[in-house]
């Protein structure tokens, strides 16, 4: 566990770094030079970039057409997620934007899933009584939308079909021998008493209990993505369509961020798991058939950032897209097997640390990219 608490360190030093009024009265060069982590992350990130710049094979295929906005532009946050449904529609998972811990919760806008055509127009809203984290759509328009503890299966006119507690809601958060490990690590490097850094933790793992980061659809299955409550890991259970007999067939997926996405194709369920830089299939029961993937800030076939890829999305003709929200924020296209088929597009984008959640219409003539930032859908097609 000491290299997740030395990661920790480094942030605490980000942190108090550039945050506060983000002054620094030395240069990066000499931040480098004193043995500044951050410094030296900065450093490294603008070679990085430089020499992506000089790669052909970074190119982007596509350029962004249209930026659809979901939400009001006066604060982010409200746009959680999206798909797309079998007619091409995007179904867009909006609820209130997420508060810090004592502060008033926030009530606009209503939890829903609002449906804009690919133009961007508003057509309707699907009132919804969670705040949804997570859809997934079957070709006959069946939703599966998952937030606030719960599994909703919806009709396409928003009717509820059925209802399922997450199976972690409801569990008692507990640390374990790994997690008192690192919460001993940090209390030293910290020079901070251990019983405080114990009670964040359970705090911190309560408050994900209720979270949805990822649901998926097979003919058969049904697949959901939830927090670990003895650990900052993720789990993914399996339930049936009528969403009873859940199973445990996934744990210990290690994700930066609140994020573990899931997807599935034929039968199959894929994980963009995120920190470990790679791109796993596995079976209906979670064993693992087939991954791809490594670190690399430099060339296009590799995953950059502290945990990428974040999102993916299995077209209908085995190809995948995956997304990472960077730097630099793109999306890429790999075969079934892994190897890379070129860079799709590339946002002018932060590259935070966020969702991006990636989705191409049926006709592969467009390409929708996930923006927390603006609360909005990218949407990109091919160049003139």
């Amino acid at each position: 566990m000491k290299l997740n608490a030395r990661w920790v360190m480094t942030v605490a030093v980000v942190v108090a770094t550039f945050g506060g009024n983000g002054i620094s009265l030395r240069s990066a060069e000499e931040e480098v030079a004193a043995g500044d982590p951050a410094a030296d992350f900065q450093a490294q990130e603008r070679e990085a970039a430089a020499a992506r710049a000089k790669d052909p094979a970074w190119k982007a295929s596509c350029t962004q057409l249209d930026l659809i906005r979901v939400g009001d532009g006066k604060r982010a946050g409200g746009l959680r997620n999206f798909a797309l449904s079998p007619e091409g529609n995007i179904l867009a998972c909006v609820a209130p934007p997420p508060v810090e811990p004592g502060e008033p919760e926030a009530t606009e806008p209503a939890p829903a899933v609002r449906v804009y055509s690919t133009a961007g127009k508003l057509l309707r809203t699907l009132p919804l009584p969670i705040k949804p984290g997570a859809i997934a759509v079957t070709q006959d328009g069946v939703l599966f939308v998952g937030g606030g503890g719960k599994l909703l299966k919806l009709d396409s006119a928003g009717n509820i079909l059925a209802s399922a507690p997450s199976p972690v809601a409801g569990e008692a958060v507990e640390i374990g021998p790994d997690m008192d490990e690192m919460i001993q690590e940090m209390a030293k490097d910290q020079q901070r008493p251990v019983v405080g850094i114990r009670k964040e933790m359970k705090e911190g793992l309560q408050r994900r209990l209720s979270d949805v980061t990822g649901v998926a659809v097979t003919e058969q299955d049904v697949f959901l993505a939830v927090p670990s409550p003895n650990d900052f890991t993720f789990r993914v259970y399996r339930f049936d369509h009528a969403l009873q007999n859940p199973k445990l067939v996934v744990e210990k997926l290690r994700g930066c961020c609140g994020q573990m996405d899931i997807q599935a194709h034929a039968g199959n369920l894929w994980i963009p798991h995120n920190a470990r830089h790679q791109v796993e299939c596995r079976d209906r029961d979670g064993k693992q058939l087939s991954k791809f993937g490594k670190a690399g800030r430099v060339k296009a076939q590799d995953f950059g950032g502290c945990c990428e890829p974040k999102n993916m999305r299995v077209l209908s003709s085995g190809d995948i897209l995956v997304a990472e929200s960077g730097p630099p924020t793109c999306i890429k296209r790999f075969s079934a097997s892994g190897k890379f088929l070129g860079v799709v597009a590339l946002a002018d984008s932060k590259g935070e640390c966020v969702r991006v959640t990636v989705q191409a219409s049926s006709d592969g003539s467009r390409y929708y990219l996930l923006d927390t930032e603006r609360d909005a859908i990218r949407v990109f097609g091919a160049k003139n």
